[in-house]
C-alpha cells in the first residue's frame, strides 16, 4: 500500500514521457526506419523544388522561355514556392498535436500524399495558373507535417549518443532532393515540358510511401510513448524556453537566406544575360552552380550534426555563430557580377554553410528541448515554423529583383542586415544540461 500511495503522489507524465538516454545502444531496426523515413521525407522537398531548375516555363523572359509556359513574374515564381511554405506556417504546431493524435504514420502518410496529390493536379489540368496554385498549397502539407512528424520519429529510434548525426543525415533531405532536381529536372523539362518534372515526382513519392508503410514500426518501451495523456496548456508549457526562440531567429534567417535566396533564385541569377545584371549560363550550366551548393551541403549536413552531437554544451552556439558569421560574406560574393572565381567561391561557401546550418541546427531543438518525446516534437515544430517564415522570403526578394535591384543590391537590403540579427540571436543561446527543467511546469500537474 506504501508502493502504491507513493506511486500516485509521482506527477504524471508531463507532455510526454522520457525520449532515449545517451547510454541506450541504438536498435538494429532503427536503421530501417530511418531509411523509409528519408524517402518519404525527400519527396516532399523534390515537389517543393521542382520547379526551380526549370524557371523559365514559369517565369516569362521574352524570347527564351520555352513555349508551354505560365509567363509568370520574378514574384509570381516566388510566390510559388511561398504557397508551399504558408500552409507549412498554419501547420507547424498543430502538426505536433497532429503526430500525437494521429500517430507518427498517418501524420506522414498524410503529408507524403499532399505532395502526390498536390502535383497530380497542376500535371493533369496543363497551364492552369489557378490549378497550379492550389496543387502548391496541398504540396504545403508535405513539407508542414514531415518537417516535424519525421526527425520526431527518428528522435524517439536514436539515443542520445547516435541521433545528432543521425538528423545531419536526415537533414540532407532538402539539398539532396534539390541537387537531384538539378541534375534531372532539365533533362525530364526538355524531353516531356514541365508536366514531366511533375510526372516524376508523383511516381516517386507513391514508391516511397508504399516502402514507408510496409516498414513503419515504432520503437517499444516507455521512450516511444505516445499514448499519455496531456492538455493543450501543458503541451504550450513546453515552449516558455527563450533558447528555442533564439533557434528559432537562427533558422529563419538561415532559410531565409539558402531557401528564399539561393536555392529559388541563384540559377536565375546565373542565367540571366550579362547586359542584365547576371552571368548568362545555359539551364544546365545554371542548374549544375546550384547543384554544387546541395552536394557540398549533402557532405556537411551530416558532419555538422556529428560537430553539434560532439561540442560540449555550452560551445553548441558555435555552430549558429558559424553559420551567421559565413552570411555576412558569401551572399556578397555569390550575387556579384564583376569576378566569376569569386561566385564560385560564394558557391562553396554557402554550400559549406548550408550543411552546417541544416545538419547543425536542427539537433539543437531536441538538445534544447530535451524533457521529453512531446517536448521534442514541439522543439522539431519551432523550427519547422521558422523554416516555413524563411521560406516566405521568395516572393520579398523577387518583388525587389522585379523592381529594378540588382541581386546582390537585394542582398544588402535583406538578407546581410538579417545575417547581424541572426549572429546576436546566435550568441546568447545557451542549451540546458537534461534532468534541469526547460520550462516552467504547471504548479499543479499531479
Amino acid at each position: 500500500m506504501e508502493k502504491d500511495s507513493a506511486a500516485l503522489k509521482q506527477p504524471r507524465p508531463y507532455a510526454e514521457s522520457d525520449i532515449n538516454r545517451y547510454e541506450e545502444k541504438t536498435p538494429r531496426y532503427a536503421w530501417v526506419i530511418w531509411i523509409v523515413t528519408f524517402l518519404v521525407s525527400f519527396a516532399a522537398p523534390l515537389g517543393q523544388f521542382k520547379l526551380v531548375n526549370i524557371p523559365l516555363y514559369f517565369i516569362y523572359v521574352p524570347n527564351v522561355s520555352p513555349a508551354g509556359g505560365f509567363m509568370l513574374d520574378g514574384a509570381g515564381f516566388g510566390m510559388l514556392m511561398t504557397c508551399v511554405s504558408l500552409i507549412g506556417i498554419v501547420l507547424a504546431f498543430p502538426a505536433a498535436f497532429i503526430c500525437r493524435k494521429l500517430g507518427l504514420r498517418w501524420t506522414i502518410t498524410i503529408a507524403t500524399l499532399g505532395v502526390i496529390v498536390g502535383g497530380l493536379i497542376p500535371a493533369l489540368a496543363g497551364t492552369n495558373i489557378t490549378a497550379l496554385y492550389i496543387g502548391r498549397f496541398i504540396e504545403g502539407l508535405g513539407i508542414g507535417l514531415v518537417g516535424v512528424s519525421a526527425p520526431t520519429l527518428i528522435t524517439l529510434w536514436f539515443p542520445d549518443k547516435t541521433r545528432g548525426v543521425m538528423l545531419g543525415l536526415w537533414c540532407c533531405w532538402v539539398p539532396l532532393s534539390i541537387t537531384l532536381d538539378a541534375l534531372v529536372t532539365p533533362s525530364i523539362a526538355a524531353a516531356s515540358g514541365w508536366q514531366g518534372v511533375f510526372w516524376f515526382v508523383i511516381i516517386f513519392a507513391t514508391v516511397s510511401l508504399i516502402l514507408f508503410n510496409i516498414f513503419y514500426k515504432v520503437p517499444g518501451g516507455e521512450g516511444a510513448s505516445y499514448n499519455v495523456e496531456s492538455n493543450f496548456k501543458e503541451c504550450i508549457v513546453l515552449l516558455k524556453n527563450k533558447d528555442i526562440w533564439l533557434l528559432f531567429i537562427v533558422f529563419a534567417v538561415f532559410i531565409a537566406g539558402q531557401t528564399g535566396i539561393v536555392n529559388t533564385y541563384l540559377p536565375t541569377f546565373l542565367q540571366t544575360s550579362v547586359e542584365t545584371g547576371g552571368w548568362g549560363f545555359t539551364e544546365q550550366a545554371a542548374a549544375m552552380g546550384l547543384s554544387v551548393v546541395t552536394t557540398i551541403g549533402l557532405v556537411a549536413n551530416p558532419a555538422g550534426g556529428a560537430i553539434t552531437n560532439r561540442l560540449p554544451l555550452k560551445l553548441k552556439r558555435i555552430m549558429p555563430v558559424l553559420v551567421a558569421v559565413i552570411y555576412l560574406f558569401c551572399f556578397y560574393m555569390m550575387f556579384q557580377t564583376e569576378n566569376i572565381t569569386l561566385v564560385w567561391v560564394g558557391i562553396v561557401l554557402m554550400g559549406l554553410c548550408a550543411g552546417i546550418g541544416g545538419g547543425g541546427l536542427r539537433p539543437l531543438a531536441p538538445t534544447i528541448m530535451n524533457k521529453s518525446a512531446m517536448a521534442a516534437t514541439m522543439g522539431m515544430a519551432v523550427l519547422q515554423f521558422a523554416q516555413c517564415i524563411g521560406n516566405c522570403f521568395s516572393p520579398v526578394y523577387g518583388g525587389m529583383i522585379d523592381a529594378g535591384y540588382t541581386y546582390w543590391d537585394a542582398c544588402l537590403f535583406t538578407i546581410i542586415p538579417l545575417s547581424v540579427v541572426m549572429l546576436i540571436a546566435a550568441i546568447f543561446i545557451n542549451p540546458k544540461p537534461k534532468g534541469k527543467p526547460l520550462s516552467e511546469e504547471p504548479e499543479n500537474h499531479q
